[in-house]
């Protein structure tokens, strides 16, 4: 199981490194933010907490944009550790306090050579397992994981690991599981989907859509 950035969930975070462009928007419980990115390469996407939606792209456009539920002490701006966006590679950095209760929303362009890591220190994950190409690996420190997966063709692999809490596999045929969890398949599509959530549970459903 690969260990989530150490990410700073107090305040002050960090010293922020995103630099905002034209086109970003912000206000005081809101921003959001729009780069071209094809799907190509690596994404990493660390997030101390909050509930996180995972969602595929439109074209060549990866979009984010947060919400919180209060106004926290600084600018938005301020709890962006990083928001790096090149060709082939992606790192993406959130420190917004627990007690604003952020939610993430990150749109996606995908390929089958897109390697993806997103690691949630503590809260929700929906993450559209069949819109989102490539090798995939999701961490959660704790929480609930909810996958949107409608049958075994969005994988060639699939391995989900609890280390304490419980598994509902929702699919046909489908069953659960309880206390510690290891759970591997094997599907009919392409690419790996690595799901590991320490405390917790992971939820498969195939009519889950996740969209905010």
């Amino acid at each position: 199981m690969a260990r989530a950035e150490n990410n700073n969930c107090g305040e002050p975070p960090d010293h922020p490194h995103y630099v905002a462009q034209p086109g970003d928007t912000e206000d005081a419980q809101h921003i959001a933010m729009e780069r071209s990115f094809a799907g190509h390469g690596s994404l990493e996407l660390n997030v101390c907490s909050g509930e996180l939606h995972i969602e595929p792209g439109h074209g060549d456009r990866l979009r984010l944009r947060i919400e919180t539920a209060s106004s926290p002490e600084l600018k938005m701006r301020a709890y962006v550790k990083t928001f790096d966006v090149s060709d082939d590679q992606v790192t993406i950095s959130l420190q917004f306090p627990h007690k604003t209760h952020p939610v993430v929303v990150l749109e996606v362009p995908s390929t089958a050579s897109l390697k993806s890591e997103i690691n949630l220190g503590a809260g929700k994950f929906y993450f559209d397992a069949d819109g989102i190409k490539g090798n995939r690996e999701v961490n959660l420190g704790a929480g609930d994981g909810y996958l949107s997966m409608k049958d075994d063709r969005g994988y060639a692999d699939f391995e989900a690991n609890v280390g304490m809490g419980s598994f509902h596999d929702h699919r046909p045929g489908g069953r659960s599981s309880h206390f510690i969890i290891n759970r591997e398949y094997q599907g009919k599509g392409e690419g790996s989907l690595e799901v590991n959530v320490g405390a917790g549970s992971i939820d498969i459903d195939p009519a889950r859509g996740g969209t905010i």
